[in-house]
């Protein structure tokens, strides 16, 4: 005679347990796919403070440039930020569908403070340009004007990324000259585009070397710290890190490509003159009102590091 099987608890009910696992396991299922759905998507259930369209696919963004998409939240008031302005602003910054990257406001609540042109990611000075005093905007970036397939320890690599930036206060660019020239800064030499020393990298690059600098070579895509000043050919100065004090450390990948393939070969101390063509840096469509379409531009740059 078979003994009772003794494994299950008094009173347990496979079919009632089956009718409570089945649902939840359904319900379960549906969070998953429904999660996935959003990540593959780009949706995020992230709102803007004014509890607006936080998603990449928000219908109502314009292009500031490619890879930088944005929308006024408010519009501010007095002159649009420029290249080369300083700015003061309060950002919060974020993964689309993810952590939070950066929030101005939870670290003592002071508005930070920097020249336009020095902004990271790239996409962050390009998102802002055109902002007035006291607005508020919205400004989406691609990997490729984020932190591309590197990443950061908070950023995932290839993320697209959301900002929120308040700009609170805007000072128009300083040190800007108009003439029919511009010497070098460094040794006041040859600024123009008829230099006959300039050497030819290739399609329409061109340097000079102002000063040699020592040590190891910069290599394509190292990170660099420079100093410069840039201007257009008929001798107006469109940025000039000096005025505010500190030099810029980017990565060479997140610039221009005149400056990705003009920059490699310097060593730290040196000082180079570039000129580049439109098609290695803002093209057809310029850059706000101080690089117009097509402008060939002309740069110092001494590496500091």
């Amino acid at each position: 005679m078979a003994q009772a099987d003794k494994t299950q608890p008094e009173g347990f009910d496979k079919d009632k347990l089956k009718r409570i696992l089945v649902p939840a396991a359904a319900v379960a299922g549906v969070v998953v796919i429904v999660a996935l759905v959003a990540l593959v998507s780009g949706g995020s259930d992230r709102k803007m403070s004014d509890g607006s369209d936080g998603s990449a696919n928000d219908p109502n963004l314009k292009e500031a440039a490619p890879g930088v998409k944005y929308r006024d939240i408010k519009e501010g008031v007095g002159e649009p930020c420029k290249l080369g302005a300083e700015v003061k602003y309060h950002v919060t910054g974020w993964v689309l569908g993810g952590n939070t990257i950066e929030n101005s406001r939870e670290k003592g609540g002071q508005p930070r403070k920097a020249g336009v042109n020095g902004l990271f990611p790239p996409g962050l000075s390009e998102g802002i340009i055109g902002m007035k005093q006291g607005g508020v905007r919205k400004v989406v970036i691609t990997p490729e004007k984020g932190f591309g397939p590197r990443g950061t320890d908070k950023v995932p690599a290839n993320s697209t990324l959301v900002y929120e930036v308040e700009l609170v206060e805007v000072s128009p660019p300083r040190n800007v000259t108009t003439g029919p020239g511009q010497p070098m800064p460094f040794d006041k030499s040859n600024g123009g585009t008829d230099d006959p020393d300039l050497k030819d990298i290739g399609e329409g690059l061109k340097y000079r070397d102002l000063k040699e600098g020592t040590g190891e070579p910069v290599k394509p895509g190292a990170q660099v710290t420079i100093h410069y000043t840039g201007w257009t050919v008929d001798g107006k100065v469109f940025d000039n890190s000096r005025p505010r004090g500190k030099p810029n450390t980017w990565r060479l990948g997140d610039l221009v490509p005149g400056w990705q393939k003009g920059i490699p070969g310097m060593k730290p101390g040196g000082v180079r003159k570039l000129v580049v063509p439109a098609a290695l840096a803002y093209g057809d469509r310029g850059q706000g009102e101080d690089i117009p379409p097509g402008a060939t531009l002309i740069f110092e740059v001494e590496l500091v590091q």
